[in-house]
């Protein structure tokens, strides 16, 4: 082979578990270490095995030149709590419709608590995969999304706001529910009830707040045996939706606001399996609207809420802070609006209420 002649076989870089096999450590501790991660600090000469095995491999230097080579990777990172959620179907159309239009690619990662830490999804601004990240899974103060964030590396969360995170675009959840509760009120129901999201999540708290703020506009009594939470998903919903009954001692409410639409789908599985129908006996609105919605049973009455063009507001946003723009955090103004079908009704022996006396959602 010529001297000069390149060979076919470069070397491959190194990556983390390369770096934990030369320092004798478990990749956990290798990348612990490598992030800075003092939360279980490991012993200084554990330490500095792992940043000498990182040097001879250079490992930190070969992620270095591969973005020096390509300036850019022209690629952002989205993280979702749970792929097999609908709703984040509808954020992603606004994110790819961006990035597509910017000729950048989307790197999806599902944040469920893993197996192995070093498979969280910041591995992914770690290893220097994304120029950028959209979080949609950042609880109230969420140490990792910090770290990120101080990191000074581009985050934007989505439908969450985080302490200490500049970047965020949400919308005006608390309408949301107004819409809701203006729509059981017009129909005639006083004893409304509200599946909630994690205490832990801005979205669960903002959506709670405009349902007790609406409750109290209407001087509807807001009882706390009627509020329960649910983690988002449809198990949660149903485990809401029982404990909302049982705690309830015969005097269930008539109308259920729901948080989010798979703890919807959860909530009236609970309520049937409990006897009531829906929505003779209890009447059900969920948040948000999707397709999907028109072939339950019954069809859902949903709030629509602008799930695209959040997702397209907070991809501008980031892209944007890549370039080195300034991150902020915007509410969209977007009216939420009420999408009738056959989940709500009357209560039983009530009469809707005149349009015009209450308050009423858009038809």
């Amino acid at each position: 082979m010529p001297p000069n002649r390149p060979s076919p076989n470069p070397p491959k870089a190194a990556v983390l578990k390369d770096v934990a096999l030369r320092a004798g450590v478990d990749v956990s501790t290798a990348s612990r270490v490598l992030r800075g991660d003092e939360r279980k600090p490991a012993k200084a000469e554990t330490r500095e095995r792992i940043l000498a095995a990182a040097r001879e491999l250079d490992y930190r230097a070969n992620s270095a030149a591969r973005g020096l080579r390509t300036r850019q990777r022209e690629a952002i990172g989205l993280v979702i709590p749970d792929a097999a959620n609908p709703g984040f179907a509808a954020i992603f159309r606004g994110v790819q419709a961006v990035t597509m239009e910017a000729g950048w690619h989307v790197v999806l990662v599902e944040d469920r608590p893993p197996v192995r830490p070093e498979l969280r999804w910041d591995r992914i601004v770690l290893e220097g995969r994304v120029d950028g990240v959209l979080v949609l899974t950042a609880t109230i103060r969420d140490p990792v999304v910090r770290r990120v964030a101080d990191s000074g590396f581009p985050i934007v969360l989505v439908n969450r706001r985080s302490a200490g995170v500049a970047g965020s675009v949400v919308m005006d959840d608390a309408c949301g529910a107004e819409v809701a509760v203006a729509h059981f009120a017009a129909l005639g129901h006083r004893h409304i009830g509200h599946v909630a999201g994690p205490d832990n999540l801005d979205t669960g708290r903002r959506r709670l707040a405009g349902f007790r703020a609406a409750l109290r506009a209407r001087d509807l009594p807001a009882r706390p045996e009627w509020i329960a939470f649910t983690d988002y998903t449809e198990t949660g919903g149903m485990q809401a939706a029982r404990a909302i009954l049982d705690r309830s001692r015969g005097e269930p409410p008539t109308a259920v606001y729901v948080a989010t639409f798979l703890s919807g789908l959860g909530a009236i599985q609970a309520f049937h399996q409990a006897g009531f129908a829906v929505p003779g006996d209890i009447s059900v609105i969920v948040s948000d609207e999707l397709s999907l919605a028109a072939h339950t049973a019954p069809p859902l009455t949903t709030i629509a809420m602008p799930l695209s063009r959040m997702g397209e507001v907070a991809t501008r946003m980031l892209l944007g802070a890549v370039k080195g723009e300034a991150l902020s955090g915007i509410v969209l103004p977007d009216a939420p609006r009420l999408v009738m079908r056959g989940s709500t009704a009357a209560p039983r022996g009530g009469a809707p209420l005149v349009l015009g006396t209450a308050a009423a959602p858009d038809p």
